[in-house]
C-alpha cells in the first residue's frame, strides 16, 4: 500500500527577483497614498495647501521607507 503523501517532493526553483520593478512599485504605490493623504487632508481638515502638501510629502518618504525596509528583507 503506497501513500501519495509519501512519496518524494520536487525541489521547487527559486525564483529571481526583479528589483528595479519592485522599487518602481513601491516608489510608485508611495507616491499615490500620499496624494490621498494630502487630499484627504485638504478636505475633511480644511488647511491651506501647504499643510496638504507637507501631510502627503510626508506620508510618501515615511511609506517609501517602511517599503524598502520590507523589500531588502525580502530581497537577502
Amino acid at each position: 500500500m503506497s501513500a501519495p503523501q509519501n512519496s518524494p517532493q520536487s525541489p521547487v526553483p527559486h525564483v529571481q527577483r526583479n528589483k528595479k520593478i519592485d522599487a518602481l512599485i513601491a516608489i510608485l504605490a508611495s507616491t499615490i497614498v500620499g496624494f490621498v493623504a494630502g487630499i484627504l487632508h485638504r478636505v475633511m481638515e480644511g488647511v491651506s495647501y501647504y499643510e496638504a502638501l507637507k501631510t502627503g510629502g510626508g506620508t510618501t518618504i515615511g511609506l517609501l521607507i517602511v517599503i524598502f525596509v520590507i523589500l531588502t528583507y525580502i530581497w537577502s
